[in-house]
């Protein structure tokens, strides 16, 4: 059982795969949660030329579609005549409010909406048809330019580690669930688990007291860039912390967040709501959640928190930029590349319009992305959409950093991988950061972390130390007794749901991934800033040269 009460489930069906790292699980509280569906290569219909998919995890009732075919109601026909004989048909359904049509009509063509695989009302079936199905059958009846962009809505998951390991309940990384393979954290007679170990309640986010101050920011003008380099943040929101102060860009705090951005994520998930039906609120709140899994019993969920940890390692490494904080994370870890495809596309046309209007103040300079999904092929059609994205951001300048995850294999990890281009050569995008996990002395790789020739940079991400929203739920200690009375204070294991001391230590490549990011950022606050594309361009592969001579320095690139 994770640590949010979702028991584990196997998407290849066979108990003895549950350990192998290239197979993708869902637990089933996920799978019903967010109408998601696993794909079996021993059942699947294979591909083109019968090539046989990997496993990968997807909503169950949509496909990505381009804005220009969604918008083709021929396009949109010819493909309806194809599927009918599966009982199924595409179905567009945007958003109808005048604040989503006021932004599409500034998105870019190729920016994908999820449509809906429906059965049709003349169809006799015992189940919904398959979106992988549909999808393989267009493809063996249209050429890939007819088709390009469309492709299954995959469920991604934040890439840090859990009480069970990896993400989708493959295996154990490193001691059956302890975080450092130690055996009992607190048992067995000995004071810190097994001599050595640390005194933690889980394998995941666990209260730390910290003493030390609060790191201080230079004044935004004195500066040599003139501004405050500008860090992108997608996950789970902000919480409250005394050092992430939240507010207008006006009184220079150290958040950002952007209640535009949230509405139109909210719109679009909430028509898909509307349609298909789903358990998880909308995340029209840019804020930290807490207990949205079980708030009648309050339980803090497994990833509320992430995004307060992962925006205060930003600010760590460098307390003089802002981070934008756009909340596409569940609180369960969970989103999908619809989700993450439209803060990118909103990220692009903010830069661009920043840029076209001369508002420095509306630039973003680097994203920081600690999620991602193993696609079902790794070739240019299926991390086309995500490819095209990332790319359309880079051209602008800005440095994409993302997770490499967390189930030790060499399976390429998505949005991270797509620095690797389909023949194996790396040279894709250079403004495409894979970042994998080292431990914290940066002397080993992490176990748990993910790698490969796509993975190019690496930094500490088992065991650090980071903000987390002031919270405290009524989970409460494994074992307390009364106090001897001297100190009268009872006597307690550690309490994982008591997060007041502001603090966490926690482990995965989503840490490892904000920590190049603030690198970053610091690097970008001490030079001049550019206000032309290309000049923007140069500036951040200077930036990203200069993070590469830090982290040789540090050994933690060779």
């Amino acid at each position: 059982m994770s640590p949010s009460g979702d028991h584990l489930f196997n998407g290849a069906g066979s108990e003895g795969s549950a350990h192998l790292s290239e197979v993708v699980g869902l637990p089933s509280g996920v799978v019903m949660r967010h109408r998601g569906r696993v794909l079996n290569p021993s059942t699947a219909v294979p591909s083109r030329n019968n090539r046989r998919p990997e496993s990968t995890a997807y909503r169950a009732d949509t496909l990505l579609v381009p804005l220009r075919i969604a918008r083709d109601d021929t396009a949109i026909a010819r493909y309806n005549e194809v599927i009918a004989p599966l009982g199924a048909e595409l179905v567009v359904t945007l958003p109808a409010t005048e604040r989503w049509q006021r932004a599409e009509r500034s998105f870019d063509a190729g920016f994908a909406v999820p449509v809906l695989v429906r059965l049709r009302e003349d169809a006799v079936a015992d189940r919904a048809p398959d979106p992988w199905t549909v999808l393989v059958n267009l493809r063996r009846r249209f050429d890939e330019k007819d088709l390009a962009g469309i492709g299954l809505e995959h469920i991604a998951i934040a890439a840090s580690v859990e009480m069970e390991g990896t993400p989708y309940g493959s295996g154990v990384p490193y001691g059956s669930g302890v975080p450092y393979g130690s055996g009992v954290p607190y048992g067995s007679g000995v004071g810190h688990g097994g001599g050595g170990g640390v005194a933690l309640a889980t394998g995941s986010r666990n209260p730390v007291r910290l003493f030390m101050p609060e790191p201080q920011r230079a004044i935004a003008t004195d500066l040599p860039c003139g501004r405050r380099p500008v860090v992108a943040v997608l996950d789970t929101g902000i919480g409250p912390h005394p050092w992430l102060s939240v507010g207008e860009v006006a009184l220079d705090p150290v958040v950002e967040v952007s209640t535009e951005f949230q509405a139109l994520l909210a719109d679009l998930e909430s028509t898909l709501t509307n349609a298909s039906g789903a358990t998880m609120p909308t995340l029209i709140s840019p804020v930290d959640q807490r207990d949205v899994l079980q708030p009648l019993l309050g339980i803090t969920d497994s990833h509320s928190g992430h995004g307060t940890f992962v925006t205060g390692l930003v600010f760590q490494n460098c307390p003089d930029a802002r981070v934008l904080s756009l909340r596409v994370l569940h609180t369960d870890g969970i989103t999908t590349d619809a989700s993450v495809l439209l803060a990118l596309e909103w990220l692009r046309e903010r830069v661009r319009n920043a840029i076209d209007t001369d508002t420095p103040q509306d630039l973003v300079d680097v994203v920081s992305v600690s999620l991602g999904f193993y696609p079902e092929h790794t070739d240019h059609q299926t991390g086309l959409l995500l490819a095209e994205a990332v790319r359309k951001l880079t051209d602008l300048g800005v440095v994409v950093v993302a997770a490499a995850g967390n189930d030790s294999t060499t399976r390429p990890f998505v949005p991270a991988a797509l620095a690797l281009n389909p023949d194996g050569s790396n040279t894709a995008n250079p403004l495409l950061v894979a970042v994998g996990a080292l431990n914290a002395s940066g002397k080993s790789v992490a176990a748990f972390s993910n790698e490969g020739d796509w993975v190019t940079r690496w930094a500490p991400g088992n065991a650090v130390v980071s903000t987390v929203p002031l919270w405290e739920g009524p989970e409460g200690a494994g074992l307390e007794t009364a106090g001897d009375g001297n100190p009268t204070l009872p006597r307690t294991t550690p309490d994982p749901d008591d997060l007041t001391t502001g603090f966490a230590v926690w482990a995965g490549t989503s840490f490892a991934t904000p920590v190049i990011a603030g690198m970053l950022a610091a690097n970008l606050a001490g030079v001049a800033d550019a206000s032309t594309v290309s000049e923007r361009g140069l500036r951040a592969t200077a930036a990203l040269a200069k993070t590469d001579c830090q982290l040789k320095g540090l050994g933690w690139l060779s």
